[in-house]
């Protein structure tokens, strides 16, 4: 079964403002090659595994819309929108929500929280856990209302690295049961709750230069991992675990502080969907 993906090409983005570090140093930055990169994106999730491609179009004046991860949490036929915390990305929601409804989706919100949606909120593929980000975009209390919500074991994960805003660009579940973490992003107290919830061989730990590559910020399709880069020694420890590394370029992307994980939304998701794995 093709594993379907929520994207939006890039026709109207732009590193227009200022709402993280990667951002700071690239605002007017042109982006040229953005939309060649996207295609290319596209064309190595096809052949990487078997996927289908869901296109949302952007709005003009909305640059990160291309960024769909931001849009919701999607668990099973539901989709919990995001409630972003900058003014500039909250034009976004709407559409989203439309996108969402027309593609069959039930959608609702958190109550009085920021929630920045499946950047923040990642299911563990193999154990029935949903691994919460919160700190920069997302809140303490979004965590406690998706537990409530979608009645799964969730853990909260604070971030410490303003690098590091989003969970997805520092962790990612994959299906193997194997994690990939860049550890240092995450609180001390994080660090603990993530090394007593997965076995030490499923813990894989990246470097800083994995970390600051977007590593993390990869989409597993069947058994290919598609992402930016990864230095030898993390494709090797990728390869151990059974998959087929895809690297393409998304540098224009990294301007804004997203990539690959970023630019795609996993519209079949949930803890069920973990439970089934495992």
């Amino acid at each position: 079964m093709a594993s379907k993906l929520l994207m939006c090409p890039p026709t109207d983005y732009a590193v227009a403002y200022d709402i993280n570090p990667w951002m700071t140093r690239n605002v007017g930055a042109p982006t040229p090659d953005a939309m060649r990169q996207w295609d290319r994106l596209v064309e190595t999730l096809h052949c990487a595994g078997d996927v289908e491609i869901v296109r949302v179009e952007a709005r003009p004046g909305v640059p990160d819309m291309v960024f769909t991860a931001n849009a919701a949490l999607i668990s099973g036929n539901l989709a919990i929108m995001s409630s972003f915390r900058h003014p500039e990305r909250r034009r976004e929601q709407g559409t989203y929500r439309r996108a969402l409804a027309q593609s069959g989706f039930a959608t609702t919100f958190l109550q009085q929280t920021y929630f920045e949606g499946a950047g923040d909120a990642l299911f563990d593929r193999v154990r029935p856990i949903l691994y919460a980000g919160y700190g920069w975009r997302s809140e303490r209390t979004a965590t406690m209302q998706l537990s409530e919500t979608l009645a799964v074991r969730t853990i909260p994960l604070l971030l410490v690295d303003e690098r590091f805003y989003h969970l997805d660009t520092c962790l990612c579940p994959l299906g193997s049961g194997h994690v990939l973490a860049y550890m240092d992003a995450l609180s001390p107290h994080a660090q603990r709750l993530l090394r007593r919830t997965i076995e030490p061989e499923y813990l894989i730990e990246i470097s800083l230069e994995d970390a600051l590559a977007f590593a993390c910020n990869a989409v597993e399709v069947g058994d290919s991992i598609v992402l930016h880069s990864a230095t030898l020694r993390l494709r090797e420890r990728l390869n151990a675990a059974g998959y087929r590394v895809f690297a393409t370029d998304l540098g224009e992307f990294h301007k804004a502080g997203g990539s690959a994980k970023c630019l795609t939304l996993k519209l079949e998701d949930g803890p069920s969907c973990a439970e089934a794995a495992a």
